[in-house]
């Protein structure tokens, strides 16, 4: 019911999906930078990426064992190049190589999921299945995610904030607004003066709202949840979301489709890749390896209702409010 509660869905915190998970026992900062210490790791100090911004997005490529480093050392060289806020590790995606790792977590029991681990779409589950690094105040800025897709995330260690809207509320959170206007004026669907060309994306700050700015965000109805360790909250597709950590954190995060959005996922993935199928007017052309590496995708089987699986202690994420 939580998926398609009033046509849009409604957010929720379960308490005991990954009750029985070695993660629960095995994942900590020491844990991955021992066991996975020379992976690679994109880190940012803002995320999402937007365009247009006054003051550009800083990335840094290191070594995880570095980058775990950064969390728990004072005066690490990372630190030094902060400008406000520190640098996030939300890109990391270890069960495309680390296939151990698929014994530390479980897919989930109070949702369907029809992005199966295995078969065609195996390397689209693994790339939907990230783990997230950061210490304290690392900020996810408001957006909701692309292709449809519900998420859900789990906190393995530490604690974090969510604040959430509605994707019916997106006009009130000022949407597709920004700094990047100029820039992205004329561009899509509606653009024009005063737009970002990326609606999925908000400027606002729910933390420190500005009402001056965003005057609309008056009127918009938050539903916030603080995750414990060991809590896992589910987000509708196209629902806002923003995050802050309040402690050093790693949190696992999938998206997927459902019966209720594999339409839609896969009318956007293939709408947002067909171009890539298409001759490009670029000096260098892509090759036609790199075209074909592209899958385009059709909607998947619906089981039948006796075949899904239904469990799970829900806490509603609407339970506390941010005024």
């Amino acid at each position: 019911e939580h998926v398609v509660a009033g046509g849009e869905g409604l957010p929720c915190v379960v308490t005991d999906a990954t009750v029985g998970w070695r993660a629960r026992e095995l994942w900590s900062f020491e844990f991955f930078s021992r066991e996975y210490g020379d992976d690679q790791l994109i880190a940012n100090d803002k995320a999402p990426l937007r365009r247009g911004e006054s003051t550009p997005m800083q990335t840094v490529r290191l070594p995880l064992r570095e980058y775990v480093k950064y969390l728990t050392v004072r005066d690490h060289w990372l630190s030094q190049r902060e400008h406000g806020t520190p640098f996030y590790g939300n890109s990391w995606t270890p069960f495309l190589t680390h296939e151990a790792m698929r014994d530390h977590v479980g897919r989930m029991s109070f949702v369907e999921d029809l992005v199966e681990e295995d078969g065609p779409l195996g390397v689209l589950s693994r790339k939907l299945t990230k783990v997230f690094f950061g210490p304290p105040a690392t900020v996810t800025r408001l957006h909701h995610d692309t292709y449809s897709l519900h998420a859900w995330l789990s906190q393995v260690r530490g604690r974090k904030q969510f604040v959430l809207y509605p994707k019916s509320q997106a006009h009130l959170l000022h949407a597709g607004e920004g700094e990047c206007a100029g820039e992205c004026a004329g561009e899509g669907a509606g653009a024009g003066e005063g737009t970002c060309c990326d609606a999925a994306q908000s400027w606002f700050d729910p933390t420190a709202p500005d009402y001056r700015r965003f005057p609309r965000a008056r009127r918009a109805t938050p539903h916030v949840a603080v995750l414990e360790e060991g809590d896992t909250l589910f987000c509708p597709a196209g629902w806002f979301h923003y995050a802050i950590a309040l402690s050093p954190s790693i949190t696992l995060m999938r998206n997927f489709f459902n019966s209720a959005n594999a339409d839609r996922f896969v009318e956007g993935w293939n709408a947002a890749h067909s171009l890539q199928t298409q001759p490009q007017p670029q000096p260098q052309p892509r090759s036609q390896t790199e075209t074909q590496s592209v899958p385009t995708y059709a909607t998947p089987p619906r089981p039948s209702p006796a075949a899904l699986e239904k469990g799970g202690h829900r806490r509603e994420g609407q339970a506390a409010h941010h005024q």
